[in-house]
């Protein structure tokens, strides 16, 4: 539900001129069909991480999904899937990948592991890797728009619908489990803050890269963890293995662009 919302959000961003005039150069430039996969990977990454999490954990599910977004980032970068074109595998970035997986590894000590299957974990390992081919797909589309609003509305509308096939493939399966509504209106705004997070991703990896995108993302979310974890009233309290890996994802999201080399 909460994509929907976001999907009529953007939609209404429609009554703007630039909106408008995004899509119109999207049209023109008759892009390969291709590169409206982002919204695809995007639902799957939706869907997969509701079927995967209760299964392994949050934390092994954490551990395995950053493995696959460190190697999918570095890739994407290296054939020059993004905006920026290609972009060389150097001895900082790899040593910044491996931070990044150990930093989120420090970060889930003490939480509980669930089932460990061979399967589950090669699946969240392409989860993992999908997640920085989307945010290049995005940035490329975002770049002939030259409207992040524009390439929003693709995205959403792109997401939405997959999302919709996926949940009516669960559904025909009885895999489906509908409850009741939940009651917190907090809890359907998920949708809206993804807006703003694909937002910040399409626009960011113009500059810096689909590497170094994924790593600040992921240096905000630990650090919005441990913000969080300090604030909310009886909340879990923050760990010392929680402030060293927010510390080590910041440090691989600074080093990663140290040893950046372009190609054309």
């Amino acid at each position: 539900m909460s994509n929907g919302l976001a999907t009529l959000v953007l939609a209404a961003t429609l009554v703007l001129r630039s909106v408008r005039a995004g899509l119109w150069r999207l049209k023109e430039a008759r892009l390969p069909w291709w590169l409206g996969l982002g919204g695809v990977l995007g639902a799957l990454s939706v869907a997969g991480t509701a079927l995967a999490t209760p299964v392994l954990g949050v934390a092994l599910f954490t551990v395995v999904q950053v493995c696959g977004t460190s190697v999918g980032g570095i890739a994407t970068d290296r054939v020059g899937l993004g905006p920026l074109g290609r972009v060389s595998v150097t001895v900082v970035r790899l040593v910044s990948v491996l931070v990044a997986v150990v930093a989120v590894g420090v970060a889930q000590v003490g939480r509980p592991i669930g089932q460990i299957t061979v399967g589950m974990l090669a699946f969240v390992l392409v989860l993992g890797v999908c997640r920085p081919v989307q945010v290049a797909l995005n940035g490329r589309i975002t770049a002939v728009a030259s409207n992040v609003g524009s390439a929003s509305l693709v995205n959403a509308v792109v997401g939405t619908g997959a999302l919709v096939v996926v949940l009516a493939g669960f559904g025909v399966t009885g895999h489906l489990g509908l409850g009741g509504w939940p009651a917190g209106w907090w809890l359907y705004v998920g949708g809206l803050l993804a807006l703003v997070v694909t937002g910040a991703n399409m626009i960011t990896v113009q500059s810096i890269g689909v590497l170094r995108t994924g790593l600040c993302a992921l240096a905000g979310q630990i650090t919005g963890g441990l913000v969080i974890d300090a604030v909310v009233p009886n909340g879990a309290r923050p760990t010392l293995w929680v402030c060293c890996g927010a510390s080590l994802t910041m440090v691989a999201a600074l080093t990663a662009g140290l040893g950046r080399r372009r190609h054309g």
